[in-house]
């Protein structure tokens, strides 16, 4: 029986990559821990202590964020306060579309088949059905919502039957407009009176109103092709 090395080579590089891809992860969350995410100004200080590789340095604190319920709206914050409100969304926004497959992946690969099992024929189960049948929707509002954790939202996404391409579509138009606005409030916390701040927390109050806004707007113009479309 003959070993073929270039497939045994190839399995042994792929292996090594996920230990190494998990041992990464787990430090991420290991580092975010540590590092007080309940403070924003104490992770300003603590990225920007690293100069030049600041960015990088919030990328991973914010990739151990993912699995701390409210830490990625804190981490958010400090995204604002470190690099502004421009640099500071452009670069949460990047990072949260990949940070939250983690989450939603673990939970698909883990716990969906066993949701499923145990649900079974409950009375649960109807509303998962309509979860399921309106997949994009729910999770496009439910972006929009920042009082409901974005972690917490990554793993349910992940125990429902909505695709990583429907995903991956409701995190990115509905995280962009809080995630800008949440680098904003944190880009003028430093001045609470300031009439910047004031409009940050303002348009962080529309920012809570919106998916009521949308809901109602889909019952009087529920015909239209637009909210057609989001329903497919």
């Amino acid at each position: 029986m003959t070993v073929d090395t270039q497939k045994l080579g190839k399995a042994f590089a792929v292996g090594l990559i996920r230990v190494l891809a998990a041992a990464a992860l787990l430090a991420a969350i290991v580092l975010a821990v540590r590092a007080e995410l309940a403070d924003p100004l104490v992770v300003k200080e603590l990225v920007l202590a690293f100069g030049p590789v600041a960015p990088l340095i919030w990328t991973l604190l914010y990739l151990g964020a993912v699995f701390v319920p409210y830490a990625t709206t804190v981490m958010t914050v400090a995204a604002g306060l470190a690099f502004g409100t421009v640099w500071g969304g452009v670069l949460t926004f990047g990072v949260t579309l990949f940070a939250s497959l983690l989450p939603f992946t673990v939970s698909r690969r883990l716990g969906r088949h066993r949701v499923e099992r145990a649900l079974g024929n409950t009375r649960v189960q109807k509303y998962v059905d309509l979860i399921n049948r309106h997949a994009f929707l729910v999770f496009f509002y439910l972006r929009l919502l920042p009082t409901l954790p974005y972690e917490l939202q990554n793993h349910i996404a992940g125990v429902t039957r909505i695709s990583y391409k429907q995903f991956l579509l409701a995190s990115f138009f509905g995280n962009g407009p809080v995630l800008f606005i949440l680098a904003f409030l944190g880009d003028s916390i430093s001045d609470p009176s300031s009439p910047r701040f004031q409009l940050a927390a303002a348009l962080y109050l529309a920012a809570l109103l919106m998916p009521v806004v949308l809901s109602l707007a889909r019952r009087r113009f529920r015909h239209s092709l637009f909210f057609q479309g989001l329903d497919t």
